[in-house]
């Protein structure tokens, strides 16, 4: 067995057993998105996507959501980003309602030998109704390049500070993440488990994305 159809098995297993594990947790939600992106320079890319939610246990739409945005890569060690999302939000009882949400972000890249390292800061404001959400999220993430093998594991973790009034810099959520990313053509898809802890309420995610290059 190659060592691209062995960690393809070993996923699988893994998602399953998370799956069975949260069968009957209605904790358990799942993150579906397409993405595509535009290289129009080397060092500039646009980007849009699509995204889909469920939660109670994939019973239930959570929300859906269109993302558009544009990143500039003005050094190998750096990337800058800019974008925009509308939400289109369940929010119980047959009550539908939009949300908007703006974001900046910068991330310094390095790595070590075959280990990758990412360092993002993003900068997020939410727009739903007459609240204003005010967000610093900083997610440390590692990757490991392993040698004649495209699939690539990753663990990363993040946290959420509030930027408002007297919440200022206080944690509002951390997200505990890991998976395997796998290209295949101009196709990279990720399969990944999500663990997000509030500080009254925990969830786990299954997400599996997609992204299209040209």
């Amino acid at each position: 067995m190659s060592k691209v159809s062995f960690l393809l098995v070993l996923g699988v297993l893994w998602i399953a057993s998370i799956l069975k594990g949260q069968a009957q947790d209605k904790k358990l939600r799942t993150w579906t998105t397409v993405n595509i992106e535009h290289k129009l320079k080397p060092v500039f890319t646009l980007s849009a996507g699509l995204e889909w939610r469920a939660k109670n246990n994939l019973s239930q739409t959570d929300r859906l959501g269109l993302k558009m945005g544009a990143s500039y890569d003005p050094f190998s060690f750096l990337k800058m980003k800019a974008g925009y999302e509308v939400h289109y939000r369940n929010r119980e009882y047959g009550i539908w309602r939009f949300r908007h949400r703006y974001h900046l972000e910068g991330t310094l890249l390095t790595r070590l030998q075959q280990i990758k390292f990412a360092l993002r800061e993003r900068f997020q404001h939410t727009i739903d109704g007459g609240n204003n959400e005010l967000r610093m999220r900083s997610r440390f993430k590692l990757a490991y390049d392993i040698p004649k093998c495209k699939p690539e594991p990753y663990v990363s973790v993040e946290m959420y500070n509030s930027l408002e009034g007297k919440d200022h810099f206080d944690i509002k959520r951390m997200r505990y993440r890991s998976g395997v990313c796998l290209p295949v053509s101009n196709w990279t898809a990720d399969i990944f488990y999500c663990f997000q802890k509030e500080r009254d309420e925990s969830r786990h995610i299954i997400g599996l994305e997609f992204v299209y290059e040209f």
